[in-house]
C-alpha cells in the first residue's frame, strides 16, 4: 500500500489500513471530515465510490490533488528544476562555491553551516559571508500578509509563536525571498495550466514548513515540525528550501505516476461550492461542506466514516491557515478566500467559546443525522483519540444515548501504530477509540 502520508504532513493522520479493512466491504462511502483524503485513497483501492467533504478548503484542495489522475509533466518538472537551481546559486551558495544544505541558528545568530557535500563548518568568515547574502536581499515579490489571529477578532492562535507576529516573521529573510520567488513562478504556470499549477501548489505547501523558523535543531532524530502550533525554537535550522521543494516534487511525481494507473477508471471531481453532482460509474466526489449539515444532500450510503478534530488536540483551522494564505495567492483564488469557517469547526477550543459540552453536543447531533443516511445493514464508524479514556467513554455514552434503538454498537480502544496519530508531545500514548454503529435489519 502506498504511503500517502509521506506526501504532506497532516496532523493526526490515520493508518490507511485501518480504514481499508472496513471500506473494502462497501460499495458507497461518505466521509464528511475527509482531512487529507485517507478514506478516499482506501475507497479507490477497494473499488468503492465515495463522497468526501470538509469544511476546510485546504483539505478539499489536498484531497483532490493527491487522489486525482493528474500527473506532473516532464516539462513542468524541468522548469522548476531550473528555477530552483538559479535561486540556489543566488542565495544558498557560499564564497567557496559550496551549496549550503542548512544553517543552524542560535537565537538571532548562525553558528553552523551544513553543506550539501556533508561537510560542516563553524568558520566565522563563511558564516559572515552567508549572512551578508541575506542582508543584501530585497523582497519585491508577493507573499501573504497578516497575523496569526482569528479573522475579525483579536484572539491569538493557540499558544501562538509567543506573540501575534506577522506571517513574514515566521521566515528568515532569505527563505521568505526564496518562497516568494518560487511561488511567483508557480502562479505563472497555474495561470496557463490550472491542473499543473495546483500540483505545484500542493508540493509548495507540503514543503513550506521547511522554509520557516519552526524547524528545531535536535540532538536526536531528524528536524521536523514537532508541535501542532506555530512556534519558533531558539536553536533551529534554516533549510535550503530549493532542495526541499525539489525533493517533494519528485516524491509527488513518483506517487502520481503509479496512482494515475490505479485511478484511471474513476471520475475524481472537486467542488468548492457545496453542490453534490452524482457522477455515473465509479467516482470520488470531493467537495467543501460543513459536516453539521452536509448529510442532508447525501444519498443513502453503505458506510460513513466520521473522523472529526479530536477535542482540543488538533486545531485544523490554525494549522492550515498558513497554507491557505499562500494558496489564496496574489491572484486572490476564490477557492481560498473564506477564513470565517473557524466558527463552525467542530473541536474543543475554549479561546473561541467551544468547550467540551459544546463539542459533545455537536458530535451527538452529527452522528444522529448521519446514521439516518445509512442503507440497510449500513455502518457508521466514529474515530476519536485522546489520552484520557474516561473522556472518550463519556463522549461515547452520550452518542449512544442520542441515537436510540435500531442500531448495534461496538466500541474498541487501542493504541495504533502511527506515532503522530497516537502520541502527544514527548511520546505520551493516546487511546484510539473506534465506535462502530450498524443499522439493524
Amino acid at each position: 500500500m502506498f504511503n500517502i502520508h509521506s506526501l504532506i504532513k497532516f496532523w493526526a493522520r490515520k493508518d490507511p489500513r485501518l480504514m481499508f479493512q472496513e471500506i473494502k466491504n462497501y460499495k458507497l462511502v461518505a466521509d464528511p471530515f475527509c482531512g487529507s483524503g485517507s478514506s478516499g485513497f482506501c475507497a479507490i483501492l477497494s473499488g468503492s465510490s465515495g463522497f468526501l467533504s470538509d469544511i476546510n478548503p485546504t483539505s478539499v484542495f489536498i484531497t483532490f490533488n493527491v487522489l486525482n489522475s493528474e500527473t506532473l509533466k516532464s516539462e513542468t518538472i524541468e522548469i522548476m528544476r531550473n528555477i530552483c537551481s538559479e535561486i540556489e546559486e543566488e542565495v544558498y551558495t557560499s564564497s567557496n562555491l559550496e551549496k549550503v544544505k542548512s544553517a543552524v541558528w542560535n537565537g538571532d545568530k548562525v553558528t553552523l553551516l551544513n553543506f550539501v557535500s556533508g561537510r560542516k563548518t563553524r568558520d566565522k568568515s563563511l558564516i559572515k559571508q552567508y549572512m551578508a547574502i541575506e542582508e543584501n536581499i530585497r523582497i519585491k515579490l508577493w507573499y501573504p500578509k497578516g497575523k496569526f489571529l482569528y479573522p475579525g477578532t483579536y484572539i491569538e492562535f493557540r499558544d501562538g509563536p509567543h506573540k501575534p507576529i506577522e506571517i513574514k516573521e515566521l521566515f528568515t529573510k532569505r527563505n521568505l525571498y526564496v518562497t516568494s520567488k518560487i511561488y511567483s513562478y508557480i502562479e505563472k504556470i497555474w495561470s496557463k495550466d490550472k491542473s499543473q499549477g495546483d500540483l505545484l501548489k500542493l508540493v509548495f505547501i507540503a514543503s513550506l514548513v521547511n522554509a520557516t523558523k519552526m524547524i528545531p535543531h535536535p540532538k536526536n532524530g531528524g528536524p521536523s515540525w514537532k508541535l501542532p502550533r506555530y512556534w519558533i525554537p531558539k536553536l533551529r535550522e534554516e533549510r535550503n528550501f530549493c532542495r526541499t521543494f525539489l525533493r517533494r516534487l519528485l516524491l509527488l511525481h513518483s506517487f502520481k505516476e503509479e496512482w494515475s494507473k490505479i485511478v484511471s477508471n474513476y471520475h475524481v471531481i472537486a467542488s468548492f461550492d457545496e453542490k453534490i453532482i452524482i457522477p455515473q460509474e465509479k467516482f470520488l466526489y470531493v467537495y467543501r461542506a460543513n459536516a453539521v449539515n452536509a448529510y442532508s444532500e447525501l444519498p443513502k450510503v453503505d458506510l460513513i466514516i466520521l473522523d472529526p478534530p479530536h477535542y482540543d488536540e488538533i486545531n485544523y483551522f490554525e494549522l492550515t491557515y498558513l497554507w491557505q494564505k499562500w494558496l489564496e495567492g496574489s491572484c486572490n483564488d476564490a477557492r481560498f478566500r473564506d477564513y470565517d469557517y473557524w466558527s463552525d469547526e467542530v473541536c474543543v477550543n475554549r479561546k473561541v467559546g467551544k468547550d467540551l459540552e459544546w463539542y459533545n453536543t455537536k458530535l451527538c447531533e452529527i452522528v444522529f443525522n448521519y446514521v439516518e443516511r445509512l442503507r440497510e445493514s449500513g455502518k457508521v464508524i466514529l474515530i476519536l483519540h485522546n489520552k484520557d479514556k474516561r473522556l472518550l467513554k463519556e463522549t461515547i455514552r452520550k452518542i449512544k444515548k442520542s441515537i436510540g434503538n435500531g442500531f448495534t454498537f461496538k466500541t474498541i480502544y487501542k493504541f495504533p501504530k502511527i506515532p503522530s496519530s497516537t502520541q502527544g508531545l514527548h511520546g505520551h500514548k493516546k487511546y484510539l477509540c473506534i465506535l462502530k454503529i450498524t443499522r439493524v435489519n
